[in-house]
């Protein structure tokens, strides 16, 4: 402040300098800066100093200036998406100590009351250029304060701040300007307290009534008749008569003898003529709108429970100090900390501390559980709440909310209608419970919707159809690899010829038991889940269904034994080429690039093979399920796309009796005792109907 110390000491004294040995501001120096700020008058009458002079002027302002001052304001570096706190550097120690008469709350509390007042606060920082951090920081009244606008460019260049005669000129790097938007004016501030001049004036003046009201002996105002003229002497006389026995509150209702024909009559309006408590009520609403604050702040809890009070203080947060602190950092920003070290620091408020936007530990834990339910992983949730859990195993994959669906499968489309929520009532991850379903029939007979139930359906047979064709697909490149190895140990350059290609080929029992161990346990998680959905869709317990109980159980087991087609048709492939290949004289290499292409084959085959092994093990667990569960007729339901067959097509939506066959011969869609031609690679679902 050396600089502005020589600069306030010329204009006082018309020149000569100082010499500052320790950094603080001599009195008459201190007193040109911040001598008391008397805030211009609102309008043409007396309220000249509203904070000071107006309950709810000062309290409005105050409780938005010490709620703010009382966030602590914080120094960050790094990036904004993975910020650190700076706990040591000169903007640090200069906003803790800004000036030798203020901390740096006070700072807040005096920028903010002259926001609410004027629309506008000023800082003068010490210091020689805008790279500089700034030696001190001193808010000064903005209505010393002149902009000096550039002529060509129309921005400002710098200001003048004066007091009386005396004017002293500021670089633009000695200034931060803080404002609120002003519509009327290009460079200065609108005041909150300007657009509620008129209920602070009504509200002043009906105080000031009141008061008058009360000093006048409580009575309102009257005045003395009489049909005669009065001599000069004999009004002076009357006057201070009744002055002397009537005036003041301490001599009210006291018995008036008059003379000489006067009589008296009441001329003023009474309070009640005036509505003049809810005159005052509407002024103070007017004034607590304009600042937005809500009545809680300002002490007032009439028609205030707790549950409102704690809600107007959130949004009291949200809708008036948010703004205001968020205005603040970046003009800090702007015309302070991006100047400085490169723009590597910058200042936040710490909005952790502030309780009112903290939400109760229920809302956050219920809050976690819906973005669960909407994909959103656990772990992703835990940290964007803040909940402080840890970590958990599968805490970074998501789940979609049918039967805990794996994110990134082939999912329901997003906007699709779903007709009920059909979630696994007792699926519980990290700790989070999934909600029941509800307890009514899930399939309305009338009504029903076959595109938005195939879509739901989707949610569960896609992830176990995804699941199993991860699965054979391995299966398919560890064979290979397996009868790639076999035949570069048995294959001889020389004598080809001489091969029997059944010894070149792996061992059919040992491969279809690898088949079989790999698939059971695939058949029984897809009926069990399967079922299970069943019995969500109708409004039960899903652990109701265990799928040993059930005849799908045998059907699975006799399907097993005919699995081993699959290992079968692969090696009937291979036989087939490598026989052509060793016809024709082929290489090694070249009746190895034979065993590729069957098994690239076979490979292109794995979601065909998928879908129709988890069709059928999940067509049978759903069927038992229905059997369970009591329902006597059963919906073919189709994709409704162009791959369906025909004869889908032909019987979608086709309502029969539960266990009787469709006109394609199926009891339901991948019926394992249907025609392949009916089967295989089938996409449609059976759905119950409960009329």
């Amino acid at each position: 402040m050396l600089g502005l110390i020589r600069r306030g000491l010329a204009a006082l004294w018309g020149g000569g300098a100082v010499k500052r040995e320790v950094p603080y501001f001599p009195e008459a120096t201190r007193l040109f800066f911040l001598s008391p700020h008397l805030l211009t008058q609102l309008s043409g009458g007396e309220l000249r100093q509203p904070y000071r002079e107006h309950v709810w002027v000062y309290a409005c302002i105050n409780a938005i200036a010490q709620s703010i001052s009382g966030v602590p304001l914080l120094f960050k570096t790094g990036t904004r998406k993975d910020p650190k706190i700076v706990e040591s550097h000169l903007m640090v120690n200069l906003f803790e100590a800004p000036n030798p008469m203020m901390s740096g709350s006070q700072l807040l509390e005096a920028t903010f009351i002259y926001l609410g007042l004027t629309g506008e606060a000023f800082f003068i920082v010490e210091r020689d250029s805008e790279r500089q951090v700034p030696r001190e920081i001193w808010v000064c009244h903005p209505g010393r304060f002149k902009e000096v606008v550039d002529a060509e460019t129309g921005l400002i260049s710098g200001w003048v701040y004066g007091k009386g005669v005396k004017k002293i000129p500021l670089q633009p790097h000695e200034v931060v300007f803080f404002r609120y938007f002003n519509p009327y004016h290009d460079y200065r501030g609108l005041a909150p307290l300007q657009a509620a001049k008129s209920g602070v004036e009504q509200d002043w003046w009906a105080g000031k009534y009141n008061a008058a009201f009360f000093k006048n002996s409580a009575q309102p105002g009257g005045v003395l008749e009489t049909s005669g003229n009065l001599s000069d002497e004999e009004y002076q006389r009357v006057r201070a008569q009744w002055q002397d026995r009537h005036g003041g509150a301490s001599k009210a209702h006291a018995i008036a003898l008059l003379e000489g024909g006067l009589s008296y009559k009441q001329t003023g309006l009474s309070q009640k003529d005036m509505d003049f408590l809810e005159q005052r009520k509407w002024n103070r609403e007017e004034i607590m709108a304009a600042f937005k604050v809500p009545k809680p702040e300002l002490g007032l809890y009439d028609d205030v429970n707790f549950a409102t009070s704690k809600t107007q203080r959130k949004l009291f947060w949200e809708n008036t100090l948010l703004p205001k602190m968020a205005l603040f950092e970046f003009v800090l920003w702007n015309q302070l900390c991006r100047h400085i070290d490169g723009g590597r620091i910058w200042a936040e408020f710490d909005y952790s501390n502030i309780s009112a936007l903290q939400e109760d530990r229920q809302e956050l834990v219920a809050c976690a559980q819906k973005l669960w339910s909407m994909g959103v992983p656990l772990n992703t949730a835990n940290e964007y709440l803040g909940l402080g859990l840890p970590a958990v195993d599968g805490g970074d994959v998501g789940y979609l909310p049918f039967n805990l669906a794996p994110v990134g499968s082939d999912a329901p489309a997003p906007g699709k209608s779903v007709p009920y929520p059909l979630i696994s009532s007792h699926a519980e991850t990290a700790g989070f419970a999934l909600p029941l379903p509800p307890a009514v029939p899930a399939l309305p007979f009338r009504g029903f919707d076959g595109d938005a139930y195939w879509q739901a359906y989707l949610g569960l047979h896609t992830p176990l159809e995804e699941m199993f064709r991860r699965k054979i697909s391995r299966y398919f490149y560890e064979q290979r690899k397996r009868q790639l190895r076999r035949l570069e140990e048995r294959l001889d350059k020389a004598v080809v010829r001489e091969l029997a290609v059944e010894s070149l080929l792996l061992d059919l029992d040992t491969e279809n038991g690898s088949l079989k161990k790999l698939i059971w346990p695939l058949y029984l998680d897809i009926g069990e889940k399967a079922g299970q959905g069943l019995l969500v869709e109708l409004g039960a317990d899903p652990e109701l269904f265990t799928l040993v109980d059930t005849p799908a159980m045998a059907a699975l087991s006799t399907k097993l034994i005919k699995v081993v087609g699959i290992n079968e048709t692969i090696r009937e492939q291979l036989r087939d080429s490598l026989v052509e290949g060793i016809s024709h004289m082929e290489t090694s290499a070249e009746l190895m690039h034979r065993v590729r292409q069957v098994y690239n084959f076979a490979q292109s085959r794995d979601l065909t093979i998928a879908r129709t092994e988890t069709g059928q093990a999940a067509g049978l667990a759903r069927d038992a399920a229905m059997g369970q569960m009591g329902v006597a007729k059963v919906r073919w339901v189709t994709a409704g796309d162009e791959h369906v067959r025909v004869s889908h097509q032909n019987q979608g939506g086709m309502v029969v009796e539960r266990g009787q066959a469709f006109p394609n011969g199926c009891r339901f869609p991948c019926d394992p005792n249907g025609l392949a031609g009916e089967v295989i690679n089938c996409r449609c679902v059976s759905a119950p109907v409960v009329e």
